[in-house]
Order: structure tokens, then C-alpha cells, then sequence
């Protein structure tokens, strides 16, 4: 449309339409896809919406920008010239989201997922050149080839066309075949891949499977990486997933009561002191085999749970049939999964894009019926946490959160019509209905829950770790009682020793605060709390033996400890150094206590050239802190568990685009520990460790705009002798 221009009495009057600069296109790739997983997952998602069962990602040379190709490759209805010309080149078009909104499900049964017509353009994140193959039944095949660098030429959008070939005769759909074949070439100078960036688009493929047999969708996407097949090596899988769930259940509600319910724990064989059981009632009170069991006729523990919570929170989905609710709950606990999941980064994951609790519509498969239910958007999607589970979690701590639970609602169609979808097919209308229905769903897992919350503490009053007291506040308090207590005849020194505790408290928070919240001395808090405890450690020896002769010199002893201390802290100069250099003077200071214990160091590290800004001495200090701790679980490794007859470090350096890795890996116990607990002041695993060395590595990796990372096996170039013990990756901007 050309510009209008008309004239009244005064005024020029001028019509003109946008125009949009060919460029526009691989910027709104960039912008609205953020990631190369994400461009993926939304291929996939094209894949599933044309009703293919499978989809092939073959991935060669990805490490070559210039000879790497990717291909996509699915078996769906694929399209024809037609879709391709007033579909596919139209960007934001409503095809599918009139699909939605109308409820016009594919032959499979699907509503489409995606919608916003934009997907598409996640090739653009991948790599310049397209080339889309497509073929529908009965119709000829299409080709579309684009180059992205020619957007990026300038001009506008209607200046640069894109070819499109209807073939006479097919070349690559053979045999009646159809579907929809893309291959990505000439890789853009931004991607570079790595074994960790394809595990990462590997668990979004895989996380996009679903999980509930009742939904009857064979939809299956896989992906290779033909010249690395070992990139794939302990990635996990639904199947994978599934197994690790430590909780199933199954419940169905009708009317106002639970009608069958079904609980089963199940904790991992390597808890051998941890009892599994199963709560059963209904019709599941048939099974045999099961540790422990309920009907109506027997009155126990188990169905007091159900009958109290009913009287408290009574259901009421009559007029709605019957309601199954069932699916599987996870523990992330670090001691639970860390000997069990080769994969926690990948289970992580994979609960973080899926878990929640979806809800289907639909009706009994049948021989007429593929796809027998079908999903009720938006409930389960990420972010969506309709029942309140987290909510829940953060009133009452160890009720379950949202990322722990994969569940699935099952409707029957014809029973729910009660239950009205909103104009936009996101979700019900939320009317007295929809209330009941969603009250009676968080009831029934609440009953689930009260078990859950019962199993979860047994095993962990078994395993789990202990957190500790922290260390010279809780000395100084006792000092301080026992000197109220033993000098009380002597008030003139009393005053006087409780001013010089008062000041030595003063002090030391002044320390806390310079350390652990600005990681801005150099100086070991370990140390300095090692020197103090020892001196507390004897004053109160000496007082619980009422020889106070010596009190008031210790203690101003103590005092002017402390207060040296925290007059000594001061700012810590950065400048650019070779990382090199900081590991090798690291383990000059250390080289002594290795030799000691006989640990062998493997100094890949050596190998990079790598220079960052950064504080010598903080990082230097975070970096000995770190192989003390390997040294001391080596140690337990060796003697205590006897996993391992040779102790070794593993230390080296990984460069991508924008940042430093630093890589330390050890083969000792690994970590009991989650990341959240670790980093935490006066939290360890260690026997008589004070929980501070990390927590005070993560705020200086904080202070340099870096991070300190706990990364899976896998995720870095590491040896196969260190997968069970623990890495560390010291991250930083360059």
C-alpha cells in the first residue's frame, strides 16, 4: 500500500503504512528466542501441533560453524504451497490460535501449542541458512530456502524475497511419505557448542515428553549428535525421571468423598533403613504384597487421616463425575539424590519446565478416538501454580511445593460440561464449579501429603545432614553467663569483664560483617575464628574451675585479639592477571599439606592463556579454601568409605564467549549438601567444620560480578575418575 495524500482547506493530510526493515526479522529471532534450547523447543512444538509422532534432531560437526548442520525432521500432515505462502511466510498469524479459540483439535486430538505464529524464526538462532523441505498427502512438495544474512543486508522486508519451489516430482518425501524436513547450516558466530550447551538443549527436548499413558500421545522427539554420541552419556529421560520418584499416586474423587485412593513410597534401595509402604483404600484394597493397607471396615491411623480432613475440608465435585488425579512426587534433597541420579542437573531441569499439575479433558480411549484426552491450557504450564502448592509451602515449610510434584487431572468431557472454558481457552471460568473442582483436588493432595510429609521426615532423621551451631557468638554468650555466674561476689570486675566481652562481641561482628557480607579482606575468617574460639575454649575451662586469677588477662587478651583482627581489613586491590598464575601460587601455599596426604594434582589448567580482572589475593584465598576441603574429603574417602586408593585433584581452566571457567574437581564423597545449604554461613558437612569457607568463596565470586557454580558431571571436560566426587567451577565475566 503506497502512501495517500490529501488536502483540506489548511491542512496536508498524509496516509503511509509502517514499513518494516528487512533486518527487523532476525532481530525479533533474537529477541523473542533467548536461547538455542528454547529455538528448539520451538520447532518441536511446530512438530507436535502438525501431529507428528516423531521428530528427529541429527545434529553433525556442530563444533565447525562453517561445515556443522543441523536437521529437524518430522512425519506429520506436513504443508503444501498454499499453508507456505499464506501461513508460514505470515508472520504473527492467528492460524493457529483460531484453532484454539474455536477448539478445533487436530486428527490426533491436539489443540496447538503454539501459538503466537513467531516460532519459526527460532532457526534464525541457530544458524544463517534454511532449508525447509515439506510435503502433505496428496500434494506436491515444497522447498523454501533462506539466507538470514541477506536480512541483515539492509533494505526493507519487501525488497528481500524469499524463494519458494513447488516440485514436480518429490526429491526427498519418496513413497507416499510426508511431513516437514529442515536443515540449519552456516552457524552463527554467537553459538558455540559445547557438551554442555547440547545437554542443555537435550533435557528441553526430552522434558517436552509426556509423562500420563492416559493422554495416548506417541509423540517422541530424539536427538543425536552423530560424531559425539557420547555427549549423551547419562542424560536423563523420562523413563529415567519416572523411576526416581520416590511417591505414586493415584486418586479418584466422586460426589463428596475420596472414592479410591492410592499412596505408594517407595524410598531408593540404597536406604536400607528406610521402610517403603503403601496407603490404600477402595478399590485398590485388593492388591497384596503391600506393606500397609485400608478399607471401610477397618478403622486404623490411615483412615482417620482421610476421614478428619474430610470432616475439615469437605469436597463436593457432585454434578462432575468422576475425577482421577495421579502422577509421581520427587525429593531434591542433596543427600537423598546424590549417590542415586547421575543426572541431577538434568532431573532439575526436567521439574522445572514440567512439573506442577495439568489438567486433561476428554473421554476413555477408544477405537474411535486416538488421542483420548487432551490438555486444558493453562493449568501446569510454568509459572501457572493453580492449586497454591508454593504458596502453601512458604506458610507451613515442609508442605509440598510445586516443583516437586508431576500430576495430571483427568476429566471425562461429557460429565465436566459444568465446567465452561474461558473465550480464550486459558483455563475455566472460575465460578462456584470451578471452586469445588479445584478445592477438591488441593484436598486430596493434602491427604497425600500428610504421608508424604511423614516419609520424607523418617528418612531424613536417618540420612540427613545436621546443620551446626555458629561458632563464637554462641562462646561468647557462655562466657559471658558463666562470668555473670562465678565473678558476681566482685562487681568492679564483673562490670569490667562483661564491658571487655560487650567490646569483643562488638569486634567480632564488625569481622562477620567485612567478611561474609563484602568478602573484602583477603584474610581467612577460619582462621581468625580458630584463634578465637581457643582462647574462649580456655577461659571457660578456667571459670567452670573457679581459678579466676587469670580471667581478666585472658580476656583483655582475648579483646586486643579481636580487635586486631577487625582493624586489619581493607579493600582489595584488582588487576588483570593470568588465572594460571593465581592457581600455581594457590598450590605453592598448599603444596606442603598435599604432599602430606599424598594427593596427586592434574594440572590441565596449565594449557590456557587465559587473563581476568580480579582480586589476587581474595581469589587465591578462595582457591586453597577449596583444596582444603578436597583434602579433608579425600581423607574420608580413602580411610572412612575406602571408595578410592588414590587421591586426586583435578584443576582446570574452560573459556566461552563472555566468561572464565576456573574447573576444580576432586574423587572424594562429593557433596551431602545442596547448593542452596552449602553457601549458607555455619552450615557443613565436615565433623568440626566451622561452614564458612564457601559461603565466604560465593560472596567474593559475588564481589568480582561472577559465580560460584556446583555443576554436574558432564557439564565441563572432566575425567571419568571424578564423576562421584565433587566439582566446583569458579565463574567469571570477562
Amino acid at each position: 500500500m503506497n502512501e495517500i495524500i490529501k488536502h483540506n482547506n489548511k491542512d496536508l493530510i498524509i496516509e503511509k503504512p509502517f514499513k518494516a526493515r528487512a533486518r527487523l526479522l532476525p532481530q525479533l529471532g533474537d529477541m523473542l528466542i533467548k536461547s538455542e534450547d528454547v529455538a528448539f523447543l520451538e520447532l518441536i512444538k511446530n512438530s507436535y501441533d502438525a501431529d507428528a509422532d516423531e521428530v528427529k534432531v541429527l545434529m553433525e560437526k556442530i563444533t565447525n560453524p562453517e561445515e556443522g548442520i543441523i536437521i529437524i525432521e518430522d512425519n506429520g500432515v506436513g504443508m503444501d504451497l498454499d499453508l507456505i505462502l499464506n501461513v508460514w511466510l505470515e508472520l504473527a498469524s492467528d492460524f493457529k490460535t483460531k484453532q484454539v479459540q474455536e477448539s478445533i483439535p487436530t486428527k490426533k486430538g491436539r489443540l496447538p501449542i503454539g501459538e503466537k505464529g513467531i516460532g519459526r524464526l527460532g532457526v534464525h538462532k541457530l544458524g544463517n541458512k534454511i532449508e525447509l523441505i515439506t510435503k502433505k498427502s496428496n500434494s506436491k512438495e515444497v522447498h523454501v530456502n533462506i539466507d538470514w544474512r541477506e536480512f541483515e543486508k539492509g533494505g526493507y522486508l519487501e525488497d528481500v524475497p524469499v524463494k519458494v519451489i513447488e516440485k514436480g516430482t518429490p526429491e526427498h518425501f519418496l513413497n507416499g511419505k510426508k511431513g516437514t524436513y529442515i536443515s540449519i547450516t552456516d552457524f552463527r558466530e554467537k553459538t558455540k557448542w559445547t557438551r554442555g550447551k547440547f545437554r542443555d538443549v537435550l533435557r528441553t527436548v526430552t522434558s517436552f515428553t509426556n509423562p500420563f499413558e492416559e493422554t495416548n500421545e506417541n509423540f517422541k522427539p530424539s536427538i543425536e549428535v552423530l560424531d559425539n554420541p557420547e555427549w549423551k552419556s547419562d542424560i536423563i529421560t523420562w523413563e529415567d525421571i519416572k523411576d526416581y520418584a520416590i511417591i505414586q499416586f493415584d486418586v479418584e474423587i466422586s460426589g463428596e468423598e475420596i472414592t479410591k485412593f492410592y499412596y505408594k513410597y517407595e524410598p531408593y534401595s540404597v536406604f536400607e533403613k528406610a521402610k517403603g509402604r503403601v496407603v490404600k483404600y477402595g478399590e485398590f484394597v485388593d492388591d497384596k504384597g503391600y506393606v500397609e493397607f485400608f478399607d471401610d471396615k477397618l478403622v486404623s491411623a490411615n483412615k482417620t487421616v482421610l476421614e478428619d480432613t474430610k470432616k475439615a475440608e469437605p469436597i463436593d465435585v457432585t454434578g462432575l463425575g468422576t475425577i482421577k488425579l495421579k502422577g509421581y512426587i520427587f525429593n531434591l534433597e542433596a543427600f537423598v539424590i546424590k549417590d542415586t541420579v547421575s543426572d541431577k542437573k538434568g532431573l532439575k531441569s526436567y521439574l522445572s519446565e514440567n512439573s506442577g499439575v495439568k489438567v486433561y479433558r476428554g473421554t476413555e480411549p477408544n477405537k474411535d478416538n486416538e488421542a483420548s484426552f487432551v490438555r486444558v491450557y493453562n493449568y501446569g504450564e510454568r509459572g501457572n501454580d493453580w492449586l497454591g502448592l508454593n504458596l502453601k509451602r512458604v506458610n507451613f515449610s515442609s508442605s509440598i511445593s510445586n516443583n516437586l510434584i508431576v500430576g495430571g487431572v483427568f476429566l471425562d468431557r461429557e460429565s465436566t460440561k459444568e465446567l465452561q472454558e474461558k473465550t480464550d481457552r486459558q483455563g475455566f471460568i472460575e465460578d462456584e464449579n470451578y471452586k469445588n473442582f479445584r478445592d477438591a483436588i488441593n484436598h486430596s493432595i493434602s491427604v497425600i501429603d500428610i504421608f508424604r510429609r511423614a516419609d520424607v521426615k523418617a528418612l531424613r532423621d536417618l540420612y540427613g545432614p545436621k546443620g551446626g551451631d555458629e561458632p563464637v557468638i554462641s562462646s561468647i554468650n557462655k562466657l559471658r553467663s558463666l562470668v555473670n555466674e562465678k565473678v558476681k561476689n566482685d562487681k568492679p570486675l564483673n562490670i569490667a569483664l562483661n564491658k571487655y566481652i560487650n567490646d569483643i562481641e562488638s569486634s567480632y561482628n564488625t569481622i562477620q560483617s567485612q567478611l561474609i557480607k563484602t568478602a573484602s579482606a583477603g584474610l581467612s575468617l577460619g582462621i581468625v575464628l580458630h584463634e578465637i574460639e581457643k582462647v574462649i575454649g580456655e577461659l571457660l575451662y578456667i571459670i567452670k574451675n573457679e581459678d579466676s586469677n587469670n580471667v581478666a588477662e585472658l580476656i583483655k587478651r582475648l579483646n586486643k585479639l579481636v580487635k586486631g583482627y577487625a582493624e586489619i581489613f581493607k579493600k582489595s586491590n584488582r588487576n588483570n592477571i593470568d588465572v594460571k598464575n593465581v592457581i600455581e601460587d594457590a598450590l605453592f601455599s598448599v603444596e606442603f599439606r598435599l604432599r602430606a596426604h599424598e594427593v596427586e594434582v592434574l594440572e590441565e589448567y596449565k594449557k590456557s592463556n587465559a587473563n581476568i580482572s580480579l582480586a589476587k589475593g581474595l581469589v587465591e584465598g578462595v582457591l586453597i579454601n577449596l583444596i582444603d576441603n578436597s583434602i579433608y574429603w579425600l581423607e574420608i574417602a580413602r580411610k572412612e568409605h575406602k571408595t578410592i586408593s588414590q587421591k586426586k585433584i583435578f584443576i582446570n581452566i574452560e573459556e566461552t564467549e563472555k566468561n572464565v571457567h576456573l574447573i576444580i574437581a576432586d574423587n572424594g564423597t562429593g557433596f551431602l549438601l545442596s547448593k542452596e545449604e552449602i553457601i549458607q554461613p555455619f552450615v557443613t558437612g565436615k565433623k568440626s567444620g566451622m561452614g564458612l569457607g564457601l559461603h565466604i568463596a560465593n560472596e567474593i565470586m559475588l564481589s568480582h560480578k561472577g559465580k560460584l557454580d556446583f555443576p554436574d558431571f558432564g557439564d565441563y571436560i572432566v575425567p571419568e575418575e571424578f564423576k562421584k566426587g565433587a566439582i566446583i567451577s569458579l565463574i567469571f565475566p570477562k
